[in-house]
């Protein structure tokens, strides 16, 4: 997968975003913010391993566990203390901006991924094509997945005359190495361009026609991958030795003048409804 190096080619980072549909920048975070932000990851699993609610959310709900471990936190940048402001490293941000053309803001509260050797965390193929929205209060809910308060629609829920998922892009921290041993990320190049599969009867076909040119996207620690919602991804089982993590925290931005035609956005979490301005006191010295 196309990697740059650092800020000093985040222009070629967009273009690459751009034309190919996913980039990786590596050197974003240093070591240090990473463990600092690895802390903050742990605490967070630990504080709510704890209790039967934390921060107001189910923890049988907020917690998804693979076997005897944790890999999945839901609503992240909500309950993890300290970790909103790495969403908003100045580097992130530009880079958002620049692809989208315009300010940028969450359209997801975010998520931890971490695939623990032992675990048997796998996702098969597929395409993140649902846009999290608040619900009318006359909707019939029972037809959609509703967590924490949200429901989660999907392109036949929509008035569907553009491909919506080019004005958002997923933001996924790679606060671990990713490599192919513990499960990296794989994609299938060009298939974001299809727009959501679902519409066009689903994504076997595709997959089916195409998986031979998945590629790997190993990446370092501290590195940052952009990609689009349509781009059809999967990773396998972890099969690292013990104690080896491959976390990834993940969210969703969308241009700031981007509506969901019939729908709102969500409005019970403040940060999600302003606009991202990048954030002070990160190691900037890579992109002098």
């Amino acid at each position: 997968m196309n990697q740059v190096e650092n800020a000093l080619g985040l222009q070629e980072a967009v273009d690459t975003l751009k034309t190919q549909g996913i980039v990786t920048v590596e050197g974003v975070f240093s070591a240090e913010e990473m463990n600092t932000f690895r802390g903050l990851l742990d605490r967070t699993i630990a504080e709510a391993s704890r209790v039967p609610e934390y921060k107001g959310r189910p923890t049988d709900k907020l917690l998804g566990k693979s076997k005897d471990t944790v890999w999945l936190l839901w609503e992240l940048y909500a309950v993890c203390e300290g970790g909103l402001r790495f969403s908003r490293h100045p580097a992130i941000v530009s880079v958002l901006e620049r692809a989208l053309g315009e300010p940028v803001k969450h359209a997801s509260i975010g998520t931890m991924f971490d695939k623990v050797a032992g675990g048997d965390a796998e996702i098969g193929w597929h395409q993140d094509t649902f846009f999290i929205v608040d619900p009318p209060r006359d909707l019939d809910l029972s037809g959609h997945w509703n967590q924490f308060g949200h429901i989660h629609i999907r392109p036949a829920d929509i008035d569907w005359k553009e491909d919506l998922f080019q004005k958002t892009i997923i933001v996924r921290i790679n606060v671990d190495p990713q490599t192919i041993e513990n499960g990296a990320m794989k994609v299938l190049p060009g298939s974001y361009l299809e727009g959501p599969l679902e519409l066009k009867g689903g994504p076997e076909a595709y997959v089916a026609s195409h998986e031979h040119e998945a590629i790997d996207c190993t990446a370092g620690e501290g590195s940052v991958t952009f990609y689009y919602p349509t781009m059809l991804h999967s990773s396998e089982v972890s099969t690292a030795p013990p104690g080896v993590h491959r976390r990834a925290a993940a969210h969703r931005v969308r241009a700031e003048s981007l509506q969901i035609p019939g729908w709102d956005w969500p409005s019970d979490w403040p940060d999600g409804t302003e606009r991202i301005r990048p954030e002070t006191g990160f190691d900037l010295a890579p992109f002098a």
